[in-house]
Parts: C-alpha cells; sequence; structure tokens
C-alpha cells in the first residue's frame, strides 16, 4: 500500500497529537504537563484542533496508509512571522489560565534560548514521528523528502532540525537521510542537509 503525504486537518488530532508528543515527550511535559487537570497531550490536541501556530494542523503535514495517520512533520522558515507566533500564544492562553499561560511560556523560553530559528535560506522540520506499527516502512523517510520537495518549492538552501543528544535512534534515522551535524547547544544537536 502506497504512502501518501497530506495537510493536516483538524479531524487527525486522535492520531497526531500522540505522535507530536511522542517526538519530544520528556520535553513536552516539562513544558505543558504541571497543570492539576491539564496534561501535554489535552494542550497539544487543543492546539492542534485551532489550527494556526507552532502545534496547529495547518503547519502539518501526515502521512498516511489506507486512511490511517501513521507519522507527521512540521516545518518553520524565516517568513511565518507573527501571525504565527500570535496563533502559538492564543493556544497557550486559551487553554491554560492566566497563571499558567505565563509559567509555559516561561518554560518554553528556557528551551527557546537553546534552538537556533531557521535562517532566510533554510526550511528547519521537527515533530517527526512515527507511530510503532508504521515504523520500517519508509514512512520517516517519505516525510523528511516532502520537507525536501517544500523546501524547493520556497528555494531553501537547507533543511535543518535540532536533535536532542541523547535521542540517538532519531540522531542514527537523520545521519542515514543524509544529515550532517553542524553544532551542539545544550543538549541540541544542529543536523543540516543541502536542498
Amino acid at each position: 500500500m502506497q504512502i501518501n503525504i497530506r495537510q493536516g486537518v483538524a479531524s487527525d488530532a486522535p492520531f497526531a497529537t500522540p505522535l507530536i508528543l511522542s517526538a519530544a515527550e520528556p520535553l513536552l511535559n516539562a513544558i505543558f504537563g504541571h497543570a492539576k487537570d491539564k496534561t501535554a497531550l489535552g494542550y497539544l490536541t487543543h492546539a492542534w484542533q485551532l489550527g494556526g501556530g507552532q502545534y496547529g494542523f495547518e503547519n502539518h503535514w501526515v502521512a498516511e496508509k489506507g486512511n490511517q495517520v501513521l507519522g507527521l512533520v512540521t516545518a518553520w522558515h524565516s517568513k511565518l512571522g507573527a501571525a504565527f507566533d500570535r496563533a502559538t500564544l492564543d493556544s497557550i492562553t486559551s487553554y491554560f489560565t492566566l497563571d499558567e499561560a505565563i509559567t509555559v511560556v516561561m518554560r518554553n523560553q528556557t528551551v527557546a534560548v537553546n534552538l537556533t530559528p531557521p535562517s532566510n535560506t533554510e526550511l528547519m522540520i521537527g515533530h517527526l514521528a512515527v507511530s510503532e506499527n508504521g515504523k520500517r516502512q519508509g514512512i520517516g523517510r517519505s516525510l523528511v523528502n516532502a520537507m525536501q520537495v517544500k523546501a524547493t518549492e520556497l528555494q531553501k538552501r537547507h533543511i535543518v532540525l535540532d536533535v536532542e543528544v541523547s535521542n540517538i535512534e532519531a540522531i542514527r534515522f537523520y545521519q542515514s537521510l543524509g544529515f550532517n551535524e553542524e553544532s551542539i547547544n545544550k543538549g541540541f544537536i544542529r543536523f543540516y542537509r543541502s536542498v
């Protein structure tokens, strides 16, 4: 059966948001999972369904086989602008109380200072995840290849991504796809590949 890559839609939430969480579970739980009655998965589901921003469906692509979502990826570039940031902040403030939202934003900033946004010539990919029953079927490779096409369309020269240094499986996967290590910054390795 063929792998189909398509733009995410709101109704993908039950399949997509657990995948986003699995891409960086300890990190996302540390940022979003501290409220008594709210979880990182709950927030991700809320944000996905709103559509915009870092965790919304509008900026994600899903891989499906036989109408079953088995993987996803997102991509950022330098032209997303203030509307993207506002949509991300709106998703936080509409899910958490004001005090919780301030805490979430502060926690997020402690991570964000260690990550370099993409330059004008780069497309940055993230949240790449494949479900257990979709692994070893070329889904991750297909998602990266789809972002390669997007990078070409946007006239970017490189695809970049950040991986936690402890995520050996992801590091090996990206190296197998021709990504090279560019730098290490406080727990994250920046990888790049020419378009």
